[in-house]
């Protein structure tokens, strides 16, 4: 059984979605130890949602998959992009430290990211200015990299589309502090991540959620679904090593009544049961 879940998780992955990858050199080609775990599957259902759930193991260069069916699968980030927004806005001195009011209803910078406040976000954005943004999104290759759409809402309206696997190496280039922003950002932002509420680990992450949208690879054009989406992205720190992860959840109950919390839920259920100390 262990060998059809492999050969499975093979054909997935060589499916017909390609996008360029984020990625470290040693994730371009998927370690052939990976562990696929269906038996996952209980926690999504407690909640009453799909998704996957991916864990990469520093220590050990091992990745542990829920249903990676949707590892390629490009999606809208929704309010995970706040990480990287909040990075360009500090080295740009548009707000200096995690006490910055943001408007329109001056928010602390830590309550709104905190809190996913999308119009603080928005209005932050626009003070970057969108050709900062565009040059941002292209000097380290996140995501599909438009900006398209009205308002300055690309990351909500779902034409900047980022895939699971550019999530996860994403936030290891991040932890590593590799991406070209100064040390004072990395460590507001990573002060910002600090998940209080998991008192057992050092847990660090961003949650978003969103209606579903995917873009026709051939005519471009792009579509949303009765579905609402959510994330939660991060890292674990042990003494033993250390980890990042990926979770990602949809419903086609648009008034789901437990999706927000199920991003983090879910994820710290998984983290439980894979015995991480």
């Amino acid at each position: 059984m262990k060998y059809c879940y492999t050969l499975i998780f093979m054909i997935v992955l060589s499916g017909p979605v390609k996008q360029k990858c984020l990625g470290c050199a040693h994730r371009k080609k998927i370690n052939p130890d990976t562990l696929v775990r269906p038996d996952l599957k209980k926690i999504y259902d407690e909640y009453n949602v799909d998704g996957m759930f991916v864990l990469y193991d520093l220590k050990t260069k091992k990745h542990i998959f829920y249903n990676p069916a949707f590892y390629r699968q490009p999606m809208s980030p929704a309010s995970t992009f706040n990480i990287l927004l909040t990075l360009i806005a500090l080295q740009e001195g548009v707000v200096k430290d995690e006490k910055a009011l943001l408007k329109p209803y001056n928010i602390p910078l830590e309550r709104a990211f905190k809190n996913n406040v999308d119009s603080c976000f928005i209005d932050l954005s626009l003070l970057i200015g969108e050709k900062k943004i565009k040059y941002w999104l292209d000097k380290i290759n996140y995501g599909n990299k438009s900006t398209s759409g009205e308002n300055n809402r690309f990351w909500i309206n779902g034409y900047l589309q980022v895939t699971a696997e550019q999530q996860l190496d994403f936030i290891e280039k991040f932890y590593y502090e590799k991406l070209p922003f100064s040390k004072q950002a990395y460590k507001v932002v990573k002060k910002l991540m600090h998940e209080d509420e998991f008192k057992e680990l050092a847990v660090y992450g961003k949650r978003g959620s969103n209606k579903l949208y995917w873009r026709d690879k051939y005519t471009g054009k792009l579509y949303n679904e009765d579905k609402y989406t959510g994330w939660f992205v991060g890292y674990i720190e042990t003494t033993n090593s250390t980890y990042f992860f990926t979770n990602y959840i949809e419903s086609p109950d648009l008034n789901h009544p437990k999706l927000v919390s199920a991003q983090k839920e879910i994820a710290f259920k998984i983290i439980k049961a894979l015995n991480i100390k």
